[in-house]
């Protein structure tokens, strides 16, 4: 039999699967005239959360659409979202969702819907996220690293349609991390029937461009390293949340004008990520700054399908020529701190005892020559953007760079336009590449990015390391998932398919005139609920 009972966030989030729900009454939200105004710091690849695994494009995706569970702005205690209620199976291999009545999507100059929100949204939400021969899929496959990582195709058995209003997710096992998942983009639920006008159209592919949601937001335009537009979503479901009229992205990959235009009153709120700048903003009467701790990883990812690096001993060698306590410092200042693995102290998952290996030029040298290894050339990759767990990545290289010509290592460094970057390091063209991870409180998501066949960038595939976070997901006892969780981050840095480096410090810099704005800890942007002083 179901069981319903009540739920809290540290129960899900360390494993326990319980059931949740509150019915909310629809009606329109609070409409607030004005345009609120975000710098971002770079431009969308896609407006597919099925097919986005950048921070830059989720946030450019949250304000459209709506997943089956949200969480309370400003924290991970999980909401209803789409799903009004759900009930979870007494043993845990299926769950029940209540879905919400007269939820609208979007309305848009090339989609006008016919119907509300219902299963059948769900349905093809999920067979694109898990079936690779559904016909949407076939015209336009999704890769989802959140799927791979989280072992998704692996775990769901089945998404039944039981009514216009109610879905059912079978597993084959118990999995603790799978309600907390539903609130990240990839999640978000599309329409069904924009799908199937797409297909029918032969521009599957579209679903990329001009998206359709039920969120508080429509997409209006977009012109790539300039602007984002949305409208307010007029018939967005919840009517205790207000909605500016107008939601502008200024996408400004420099900092430094990024920083100058805040100050100008050009943006009401700014994607900033160097400690000097919130220093100087701190000191404006006019602005203020949300900061929380950071629960992401940033890291040099190793191409293990290029030799030499596909030998540990070269690997090793360069992760040990990196002075990173010297780098965090010098890329960071005061907003980041060393990583010795892969998940950041403040989760629960976090393990001290774990350490990397001390910085040693001799020792890596060493390594080198027993590899039998020299004259070595390396691309290394820098992106192009501005993020919480890397600053400045150009800088970042430089230093690596100068690193590894101490122990006879050649580096060049190489970049591209973010999208086209995520791209390349997807297929493996680079040899090492800076990129990183905003995780979540549990450490899940981050640690499947090294599971065989995710897009790290590593291309590395270790059994018994997916073994063990499989374990994990389905242990509902806390100290013993944090033990796998620890395994699994010793295996990795014994094979260093990345070398981790830092864990930024989360901080979003807001004009005073802003209102009702909440950083989450995963340093995601919400704007519903955002509203200026009159």
């Amino acid at each position: 039999m179901p069981i319903s009972l009540p739920f809290s966030l540290r129960s899900l989030a360390l494993g326990l699967l319980v059931a949740c729900g509150v019915a909310e009454t629809l009606a329109a939200p609070i409409k607030v005239p004005g345009t609120l105004r975000f710098c971002a710091q770079g431009s969308p690849k896609s407006f597919d959360p099925a097919n986005s695994d950048s921070g830059i494009d989720h946030a450019a995706t949250y304000p459209i659409f709506d997943g089956l569970i949200d969480n309370e702005p400003g924290t991970d205690r999980l909401i209803p979202g789409l799903a009004e209620s759900w009930i979870v199976a007494a043993d845990g291999r299926s769950i029940r969702f209540k879905l919400r009545h007269g939820v609208k999507f979007h309305s848009t100059a090339y989609f006008k819907p016919t119907r509300d929100f219902n299963a059948d949204d769900v349905i093809f939400t999920f067979a694109r996220l898990l079936d690779p021969q559904h016909p949407f899929s076939k015209a336009h496959p999704v890769v989802s690293p959140y799927v791979i990582s989280a072992g998704w195709k692996q775990l769901i058995a089945g998404v039944d349609r039981i009514a216009d209003d109610e879905v059912q997710i079978r597993f084959h096992s118990v999995d603790a991390t799978f309600l907390n998942l539903l609130t990240y983009a990839f999640a978000g639920i599309q329409s069904a029937e924009y799908g199937a006008q797409l297909l029918m159209a032969g521009k599957a592919a579209q679903i990329n461009s001009l998206p359709v949601g039920t969120g508080p937001f429509v997409y209006k335009s977009y012109q790539a390293d300039s602007i984002l537009r949305y409208t307010r979503h007029p018939d967005f479901f919840r009517s205790d949340r207000p909605v500016m009229e107008q939601l502008v992205f200024a996408i400004t990959t420099d900092r430094n004008v990024r920083t100058q235009r805040l100050r100008r009153n050009e943006c009401d709120i700014a994607a900033l990520t160097n400690q000097a700048d919130l220093i100087e903003l701190e000191r404006d009467p006019a602005i203020q700054i949300h900061s929380v701790p950071g629960l992401n990883i940033g890291f040099l990812t190793y191409n293990t399908k290029k030799p030499p690096l596909d030998k540990l001993a070269v690997r090793q060698a360069l992760d040990m020529a990196i002075d990173k306590s010297t780098l965090v410092k010098t890329v960071f200042g005061g907003a980041g701190e060393p990583a010795n693995s892969l998940v950041a102290p403040p989760s629960w998952a976090f393990d001290a005892s774990i350490k990397t290996a001390p910085h040693s030029p001799e020792k890596a040298r060493e390594l080198l020559k027993s590899a039998g290894v020299k004259d070595l050339s390396l691309t290394l990759w820098a992106m192009p953007v501005q993020r919480f767990y890397n600053p400045n990545a150009q800088l970042m290289a430089q230093m690596i760079q100068a690193d590894w010509a101490k122990i006879g290592v050649t580096a060049k460094i190489v970049s591209y336009e973010w999208g086209e970057y995520l791209k390349r390091v997807d297929q493996g063209d680079h040899d090492t590449a800076l990129i990183g991870w905003n995780g979540e409180d549990d450490p899940a998501s981050t640690l499947g990015q090294l599971a065989c066949g995710a897009a790290s960038g590593s291309f590395w595939c270790d059994k018994s390391y997916d073994a063990t976070l499989a374990k994990a997901r389905q242990t509902l006892d806390t100290a013993e998932r944090k033990k796998l969780y620890s395994q699994a981050q010793r295996l990795a840095l014994t094979q260093l398919p990345w070398t981790p480096i830092a864990h930024g410090k989360v901080a979003v810099a807001v004009r005073k005139s802003i209102q009702g704005f909440k950083l989450a800890p995963s340093g995601q942007y919400r704007f519903d609920g955002v509203t200026l002083k009159p």
